[in-house]
């Protein structure tokens, strides 16, 4: 018997390297063709933005995309409450060789969670939701200690609610059958639902893309209808998101192919389900999109500013202690040394995920007015850190761009956030000349200091 257990515990341990060294991106990793275009980019708001402000974004967004070696990015800025700029560079698909454009959809990953709790907070406004109400017995199949967590502790995860395991998420890829679909919100709890608590709720803290599929039970329940449909009608249709939806195996209009890719080389991503976790990392979306995501959290219209007060306060454990990371309702809440210094210190309301073939970061920076989504179809560590590296250089660059007023960079950074005029010497508005200056001192830009605020 103590040898049957030993191999039974052999086993289990060997698993995940075998179906690994099976994936599809285990092997055989090739060279990302070279791009033969530029940079697309769409100037969405011609109000004081013109083509030579496009030209160094575009720059900038390119040679991200090179340094990281992926297989595309893409990137969208609002200032002011409106979307300036959307650009993009690499594949979208490269074995058919189509280009990446700013309506291209990848994979949110975890950036399904602050969109999730936006929808959370819109039913909290309308009376549909009491954050602080005990789950109870309204969710079959929950443990007797799981019915005293509420919704707040789930959006915060201090549920106790585990994390998914690496099994898990080979079953929704790989599979031995395929990857496995769920036909409901409710069919896919059957993951952990039965499972014991980490911890009695409230008193630590656990990030859970578990507890955001429990969570987004509980909303349909609260609303009377399919979290599909609630994320439809509250957060997608008044934010204008056209381009985002539930995730899926079947095609899917405008999707990006998926890989796993960095320093210039890829191999095709396993196919993936996500139907058992949409409200966690379920979600395609484009970067202009996320971004109106974040012109909605700022908006009184959308969100009164008590639940905006909430969803951005974090959670405080049951001993007194904020959580250590910062992490609100949905959204982590964090002061980066990374944006201008470690003399300069910015507030910014930000999330991101990273998935089989995709990797995001959305970014709110309310002191100087400006937020800014980064996405990409490569779904490494590396692309992961590459998506908020570039994100917080594109905030770098639109800084210079508009060095006056709210966005003018502070002077004790001018030798790491130069303006666009002292990258060319003297005064131009030329696109050419901007852009080969830009480029020039890119790499340089791109070294900032290290980050102190949390990645997921």
């Amino acid at each position: 018997m103590k040898k049957l257990r030993k191999f039974a515990q052999l086993l289990f341990a060997i698993a995940p390297i075998v179906v690994l060294s099976n994936s599809t991106h285990a092997f055989s990793k090739e060279p990302i063709p070279a791009v033969p275009a530029a940079t697309v980019s769409t100037i969405t708001s011609s109000a004081g933005f013109s083509a030579s402000n496009a030209a160094a974004l575009d720059v900038a967004l390119r040679t991200a995309t090179l340094k990281a070696g992926v297989v595309s990015m893409s990137a969208a800025i609002a200032t002011r409450g409106e979307l300036r700029w959307a650009g993009s560079y690499g594949w979208a698909d490269i074995e058919s060789r189509a280009l990446a454009s700013p309506s291209t959809r990848y994979r949110t990953g975890s950036v399904a969670k602050p969109i999730t709790a936006m929808a959370m907070m819109r039913l909290v406004d309308r009376g549909l939701l009491e954050l602080d109400t005990p789950v109870g017995t309204s969710i079959a199949g929950l443990t007797e200690e799981s019915r005293r967590i509420t919704p707040r502790q789930l959006a915060a995860h201090v549920s106790g609610i585990r994390h998914y395991a690496l099994m898990e998420i080979l079953s929704s890829s790989v599979g031995f059958n395929g990857p496995k679909h769920y036909a409901s919100v409710a069919e896919g709890l059957d993951s952990f639902i039965g499972d014991r608590l980490r911890f009695v709720p409230g008193t630590n803290f656990l990030y859970s893309t578990w507890g955001y599929s429990l969570l987004s039970r509980k909303l349909e329940l609260a609303a009377g209808s399919t979290f599909p449909q609630i994320l439809q009608t509250f957060v997608f249709e008044p934010c204008a998101m056209q381009d985002t939806a539930v995730d899926g195996i079947a095609p899917m209009k405008s999707r990006a192919s998926f890989y796993q890719a960095e320093s210039g080389s890829y191999s095709l991503a396993d196919p993936m389900d996500t139907s058992n976790r949409i409200a966690g990392g379920g979600l395609v979306s484009t970067p202009s999109d996320l971004v109106r995501l974040a012109i909605c959290a700022e908006k009184d219209s959308f969100l009164s500013p008590a639940a905006r007060k909430t969803m951005w306060t974090p959670a405080v454990l049951a001993n007194g202690q904020t959580n250590e990371q910062n992490y609100a309702l949905g959204w982590r809440i964090d002061t980066s040394t990374r944006l201008f210094g470690k003399d300069k210190p910015t507030a910014i309301i930000h999330h991101g995920g990273q998935q089989e073939g995709g990797a995001s970061f959305l970014a709110i920076t309310p002191a100087i007015g400006v937020s800014v989504a980064v996405m990409t179809n490569s779904g490494t560590s590396a692309a992961r850190q590459a998506v908020q590296d570039t994100a917080y250089e594109l905030i770098r660059q639109l800084n210079g761009i508009e060095n006056s007023g709210p966005l003018a960079g502070p002077p004790e950074h001018s030798k790491t956030a130069y303006t666009l005029q002292t990258a060319v010497g003297r005064k131009t508005n030329h696109p050419a000349e901007l852009a080969v200056a830009i480029e020039r001192h890119a790499f340089q830009m791109m070294h900032v200091p290290a980050v102190h605020e949390i990645t997921d």
